[in-house]
């Protein structure tokens, strides 16, 4: 960085606390600051005078920036800047860093430093960044600079993080700067800041624009000569409080007379900085331009092609102009604004920009310890079509190789997109098919693979070889397994396993035969699956390959899972995902993972799957995978136990993704688990934004099954029973087709729900329609027993959670007969239904128990029980309270008496007729509302019909009315409502 012209002005609060930073880090407590603002406000002014700060102190200040290289840009870009620049000016500190931590080496020039497959593992490439960092701070204090973050890639982002995160007893200050205003709504930035802002040693800092005072100051101080004062006016007025802009239209007063007459437009304002520069000059500068935010002085000077006397003038004069800047190398060049750059490129013409690509692209052919994306980017932009094609490949390997799939699938796929226009598609497409399919797998983006493994099946000339149909289904059924399967999936890990020889054997049979156990597994044709993987195994063990074979016992421990014994699947499953990892199988290393987590979930070791759940995510996140299926799906589990177990705020947490940009199917998985929240906490809004996911649904059901369940949860505080049977009998629809049968366990919890709903509409239904209530019931009921009698293998019984639910949907069913007064059970049956449910879901789901607890005070108070029902209801508002389930909360606060406790006696009396009766005769009032008969009412409460007509008597004596009319009448106006008590539901 070079040392500006002018004296820092409005920033000295801003510059105190990252100096702050660096004096504590100096001291042994490492410290990092977030430096935000818009583009020219100053951001890389401060950090110059930063880094003074730090020369001063003596530290070594390492320096890295992220490039805007379009959708590809080359991962831990600025990680490798910066040490590629220590390694300039001392090589032998890098090297003995390299010796300390081989990973390191990955970043450097040359690559160096691989394992023995090509690749590293994205945590140990993070452990050894973090442990180079440590061991340089050890010698002296340490200042990482990144700047530019809004250009970041996912990779960068990740390693920063992990950085941040691990922040201790270091001598390191670690700075990152971005442009707050490239920060759109769905940046993949935003969520990530507000993470790193909760860090305990994370400082943000916001650059606000300068006030008008401190313009006028910084206009002073850039112009060597008076300025009138309409100028100044102007200047301070049109800049914004934005010095980049003061700057630039400080620089054009000194070009034109009137600066009045000067265009607004910031493109306009930037190029007119060019007019003063030497022809040479602006040569250079357009050059500088193609070759992105930074060049090196010798690719400059060989695309340029000016002798060394005129280079030296013009870069002199560039510099002299504020256009161009030398880092602090020296040897390379920086546009003074990034902003000027793309000016400057956008005003080039078509031909000139193809020229110096061309140009720019021939010196990287000869430079391979240069990133390849960046070779692909110019060769592509200069129309050198087969250059392109093979450095995206190349390119796309490196990403694979350093764990950044995502930018590793924008890679692939411009080459097989390059490959038939440069004329250089392969007679064998399946090999960039597969690596596709692979990529977008780790990216979580497995349907653009499989829409692509397809395509290029259809494409296949008629007499394509056996084998290259085989590897593109193969790559097709491996798309589909992060989705859900179908027939076509059947079908196709069939003719793959036929289309490859079965002599000799080989490491791709051993492949298909794996996969198509796990297909016909997941078909439910356990024996025929088992039989394949056993053949797999067998295969794998003689081509000697323990990928594979970890891949086929991951298979035969799921079998085990399924109809053996589940502590032996669990051993199992722990030893498979032992021995993936060591070879290398990070799929199947997850797989296992997530088999074990879901074991331990069914068999209601909540914290024990939890803790699995987000070990998994943790190892995802390492792999660089966040939105590979089984990442995803264990994010949306992680939120789920949450939620039962009555953590709401942790859920949401567990699930949130706004900023990480993730694909759009990812994004619904994680946003239905959050609307059960919102639902829960009352949120009516919750139904409506469940609905909208259902495009989602044929290609994900845990969409389908997490929303409707949210919608269910409104309905249900609704009572909209046409709305609940219609969403519920489309997710049935819907779940036959995906899940191939019709009888999965889930409908005995979607069955419980809808019948809650129905006795909302109980609650308040007219006599007239109690017998259709009932009626609809009972077939939603008996829908849930004939799920259970086909679904549970023989041998086998539903775990915890079902046993639960089953429970449920028996408690629920006699709540609406008691409601409906169709066949309704004795008050003992009841209760012991009620009671029964909230024992039962006792196994850590409390977001259940707390239900089941309202649900049983309200029943215990209409058998004539209110001190047993206010005790049950204090008992579960607790819990109600911590999760924020506003609806139960005040379902609950009645139903243990807070209401009358609350107003007390004085209370009673200042609201009148209602505020007078007892909660006995608030119940029978709420049925008299209803319009029930005596007859009705006592069946209902458990009393006799002389009861219920005492009772009646009582409340139109109280209420001054004489007929029950008038009282109905009198309860709606007191009440606003048809009932009394949210209890009465």
């Amino acid at each position: 960085m070079t040392r500006p012209r002018t004296a820092l002005v409005g920033r000295a609060a801003e510059l105190a606390q990252l100096v702050a930073v660096l004096d504590t880090a100096a001291r042994g407590d490492a410290g990092a600051v977030v430096v935000g603002g818009d583009a020219g406000v100053g951001k890389t002014r401060l950090l110059r005078e930063l880094t003074d700060a730090a020369a001063e102190r003596g530290f070594c200040t390492l320096i890295g920036h992220c490039v805007d290289l379009g959708d590809a840009p080359p991962p831990y870009l600025p990680f490798g800047e910066a040490f590629a620049r220590l390694q300039s000016t001392d090589p032998e500190l890098v090297a003995e860093l390299a010796a300390e931590q081989p990973a390191i080496g990955r970043l450097l020039p040359g690559r160096g430093g691989a394992e023995s497959d090509g690749r590293v593992e994205r945590g140990t490439l993070f452990e050894s960044v973090l442990g180079a960092l440590a061991a340089l701070a050890r010698r002296t204090p340490v200042l990482l600079l990144i700047e530019d973050l809004h250009w970041a890639d996912q990779a960068t982002r990740d390693l920063l993080g992990f950085l941040l995160t691990r922040l201790g007893g270091e001598r390191l200050a670690v700075i990152a700067s971005f442009r707050a205003d490239d920060l759109h709504r769905r940046h993949p930035l935003r969520r990530v800041l507000a993470e790193w802002s909760r860090l305990p040693r994370v400082t943000r800092i916001q650059l606000d624009r300068l006030p008008a005072d401190d313009v006028r100051q910084l206009v002073g101080l850039l112009r060597a000569g008076p300025l009138a004062e309409v100028d100044v006016a102007s200047i301070v007025s049109r800049a914004d409080g934005n010095a980049f802009f003061v700057e630039e239209l400080v620089a054009a007063t000194e070009q034109y007379t009137d600066a009045q007459q000067l265009p607004w437009q910031l493109a306009d304002l930037l190029l007119v900085r060019l007019d003063r520069l030497s022809d040479d000059a602006r040569a250079v500068v357009r050059v500088a331009s193609v070759g992105g935010r930074r060049v090196s002085h010798a690719m400059l000077a060989e695309v340029v092609g000016l002798a060394p006397e005129r280079l030296d003038a013009a870069l002199r004069d560039a510099i002299d102009a504020h256009v161009l800047e030398t880092t602090s190398s020296g040897l390379a060049y920086t546009f003074r604004h990034a902003l000027l750059a793309e000016a400057v490129y956008d005003d080039l013409l078509p031909g000139e920009r193809v020229r110096l690509h061309t140009a720019y692209a021939a010196l990287l052919r000869q430079d391979v310890e240069r990133s390849r994306a960046e070779l692909a980017r110019h060769a592509f932009a200069s129309h050198d079509l087969v250059t392109a094609y093979e450095a995206s490949v190349a390119a796309g390997d490196e990403a694979m190789a350093l764990a950044a799939p995502q930018d590793a699938l924008q890679h692939y796929e411009l080459a097989y997109e390059l490959a038939p226009r440069a004329g250089v598609a392969p007679a064998d497409p399946a090999d960039l098919v597969l690596a596709i399919v692979e990529a977008a797998e780790g990216a979580g983006r497995w349907q653009r693979g499989l829409d692509l493994a397809r395509a290029a099946i259809r494409t296949l000339p008629p007499d394509a070889p056996d084998l290259v149909r085989a590897k593109l289904l193969y790559g097709a059924v491996r798309a589909t397994l992060s989705g859900e399967i179908d027939q076509d999936t059947l079908a196709e890990s069939a003719e793959a396993v036929r289309l490859t020889p079965s002599e000799p054997p080989t490491r791709l049979l051993a492949l298909m035969l794996a996969q198509r156990s796990r297909v016909v597994r997941m078909m439910g044709m356990e024996v025929d699956g088992e039989r394949l993987a056993r053949e797999a195994l067998r295969v794998a063990r003689v081509v000697g390959d323990p990928a594979v074979v970890a891949e086929a016992e991951m298979t035969l421990a799921m079998f085990e899972r399924l109809v053996g014994d589940r502590d032996e699947a669990a051993r199992l499953l722990e030893e498979v995902a032992a021995r993936a990892r060591a070879a290398g199988d990070h799929g199947t290393e997850m797989r296992s993972r997530f088999s074990l987590a879901s074991q331990r979930h069914d068999t209601g070791d909540l914290p024990a799957a939890l803790e699995d759940f987000d070990w998994i995510v943790r190892r995802a996140a390492e792999l660089g995978r966040p939105w590979e299926a089984f990442a995803v799906v264990a994010r949306s589990m992680s939120g789920l136990v949450h939620y039962t177990s009555g953590d709401w705020d942790a859920a949401r947490a567990a699930v949130r993704h706004e900023g990480d940009r993730p694909p759009e199917l990812a994004a619904a998985v994680l946003e239905s688990v959050d609307l059960q929240v919102r639902a829960g906490r009352g949120d009516l809004a919750a139904a409506d934004l469940a609905l909208a996911l259902r495009p989602y649904w044929v290609r994900e059901g845990r969409i389908a099954l997490y929303s409707v369940m949210a919608a269910l949860e409104v309905y249900e505080q609704t009572g909209d029973v046409e709305a609940a049977r219609r969403v519920l009998d489309d997710l049935v629809a819907v779940l036959t087709r995906i899940w191939l049968t019709e009888w999965n366990l889930v409908r005995v919890e979607l069955s419980a729900r809808l019948l809650a709903v129905l006795n909302t509409a109980a609650a308040h239904a007219s006599a007239a329609d109690h017998a259709q209530l009932a009626a609809t019931g009972a077939r939603y009921a008996q829908d849930a027993r004939t799920t259970v009698e086909r679904a549970v293998p023989p041998g086998r019984q539903l775990g915890p959670e079902g046993l639960a639910w089953l429970q449920r949907l028996d408690a629920e069913q006699a709540r609406l007969r008691w409601l409906t007064g169709v066949d309704p059970p004795p008050a003992e049956e009841l209760v012991g239904l009620w009671r029964r449910s909230v024992e039962l879901f006792d196994y850590g789901n409390l977001r259940q128990v707390t239900t089941s607890r309202a649900r049983l005070a309200a029943v215990l108070r209409a058998v004539g029980r209110p001190g047993e029902a206010a005790e049950q209801a204090r008992l579960a508002l607790p819990a109600a309270r911590s999760m924020g389930a506003g609806p139960l909360v005040a379902e609950l606060a009645a139903l243990a008496g807070g209401r009358d406790s609350a107003a007390g006696k004085d209370g009673r009396q200042a609201r009148g007729g209602l505020g007078a009766l007892t909660d006995r005769e608030r119940d029978v009032l709420a049925l008299v509302v209803q319009g029930r008969s005596n007859r009705q009412i006592a069946a209902q409460l458990y009393i006799t019909a002389k009861t219920a007509s005492v009772h009646v008597s009582n409340i139109m004596a109280k209420l001054g009315v004489r007929s029950r009319g008038e009282a109905a009448a009198v309860a709606r106006g007191m009440t606003g409502s048809a009932g009394v008590t949210d209890a009465d539901r």
